[in-house]
């Protein structure tokens, strides 16, 4: 009998001991899935657990480029908190990820030391697969070229000086200026511009699929000063999520652009961003577009002005604007007089045939206090195709040109 005890102690131990080391490898699985679905959400604080190499607090700009160059494809270089002197060209290379190494960000500057402009980056080569994380660079542009697959994420670029005697004509002048790159992603920066230093943000020219997410452009004041927060003329780009705040104090119209201006474009999207600041004029606009195939501009929410559509004759490699929906955004402004600039607006500068507008759709919009106006000259018939038209719009005036198709506008 003594014996059988034994063995029943020995065998309920056993399934106790099975059980639990069931839960527990249940429980280890749960947090496995839970440590994955955090990763994919984390913020510019995060820190650097692992690196290869370090800059450390002190460097010399030289000595921070041999750091660089001893890293090789798919290396971390950990940047320690502190100020950096850049006094040229950073010795970038295929696959590296440079990372602040804690919640304190660091700094990278030309400001002392390039007093006429900002100090250029010029990365034409060894310039893919590489993310950038949580730098501040001051008085830094970076222009990049055929890069593919880099990314700008949660960065600060401030203090950028304005080249003098330029005007907005001088588009050197964005912090970070991309041409013939694929696969990009800008997202979670912040851009300033100052007081006599205006400037872009970001401009593209011939990229494909680019992303430019949840960046913060200016903040209504001090660092506000902005030509123009975003540039486009690529294809496949996507504007999302961004704020956007000009100084709308601020008024020079030689120094002022539009809050996102895309030309020359294919499928692009911009959506879910909240832009003011900009002037109700020519020289301003929330969103402008022109001379381009296929957008997708919704769920915006736009101050002191609205959205521009244009085709103009010296853009000739895209004489049409067509396949545009403009759908459930939200404009403020002032009044709504008759003209294209406070509201949603639409012109063409030629009535040759040879340049036109087709299928473009404005739906559910909310301009109550604002203008809607498409002119003359207008093809209502390519206006209207493929379900085109302006339909079930909240407008505090509207003016459209003879055929155009519309209804429940009120």
């Amino acid at each position: 009998m003594y014996k059988l005890e034994d063995f029943l102690v020995v065998v309920l131990g056993f399934l106790f001991f099975v059980s639990c080391s069931s839960t527990n490898v249940d429980m280890e699985e749960e947090i496995e899935e839970e440590a994955i679905e955090e990763k994919d959400s984390v913020d510019q604080d995060t820190i650097v657990v692992f690196s290869n190499h370090k800059i450390t607090n002190g460097m010399t700009f030289s000595e921070i480029n041999t750091v660089l160059k001893s890293a090789s494809y798919g290396d971390t270089i950990a940047v320690e908190p502190g100020t950096y002197v850049i006094t040229g060209e950073l010795a970038i290379k295929n696959g590296i990820t440079i990372h602040k190494e804690s919640s304190v960000t660091p700094i990278f500057t030309a400001y002392d030391t390039s007093t006429t402009e900002m100090l250029e980056q010029y990365w034409s080569s060894n310039n893919r697969d590489i993310d950038i994380y949580g730098i501040q660079f001051r008085n830094i542009r970076i222009n990049i070229r055929n890069a593919s697959n880099t990314s700008f994420r949660y960065c600060i670029f401030d203090y950028g000086r304005r080249k003098a005697g330029t005007t907005k004509t001088y588009t050197q002048d964005a912090y970070i200026q991309m041409y013939n790159c694929d696969d990009m992603l800008v997202k979670g920066n912040v851009f300033k511009r100052r007081l006599g230093n205006s400037g872009r943000g970001i401009y593209t020219v011939d990229c494909v699929d680019t992303g430019i997410a949840n960046n913060t452009f200016g903040n209504s004041g001090a660092e506000g000063y902005f030509v123009t927060a975003i540039n486009d003329n690529s294809d496949g780009t996507s504007i999302s999520g961004n704020t956007i705040s000009r100084n709308e104090s601020w008024v020079d119209f030689d120094e002022t652009d539009h809050g996102i201006y895309v030309h020359s474009f294919n499928d692009v999207i911009i959506e879910n961003n909240t832009i003011s600041g900009w002037p109700a004029a020519g020289e301003g606009g929330a969103i402008k577009i022109r001379n381009g195939d296929g957008a997708l501009i919704q769920n915006n929410t736009m101050t002191t002005s609205g959205i521009l559509m244009y085709v103009y004759v010296s853009t000739a490699a895209h004489p049409y604007l067509k396949n545009i929906e403009i759908i459930n955004n939200t404009i403020s402004v002032a009044n709504s007089p008759n003209d294209i600039y406070h509201g949603i607006g639409y012109w063409r500068n030629t009535t040759s045939s040879g340049f036109y507008e087709e299928s473009i759709l404005i739906s559910g919009n909310n301009l109550s206090a604002g203008t809607l106006k498409i002119t003359s000259p207008v093809d209502a018939t390519l206006f209207n195709s493929n379900n085109g038209g302006v339909y079930n719009n909240s407008i505090g005036t509207i003016y459209l040109a003879s055929g155009i198709n519309n209804s429940n506008n009120y």
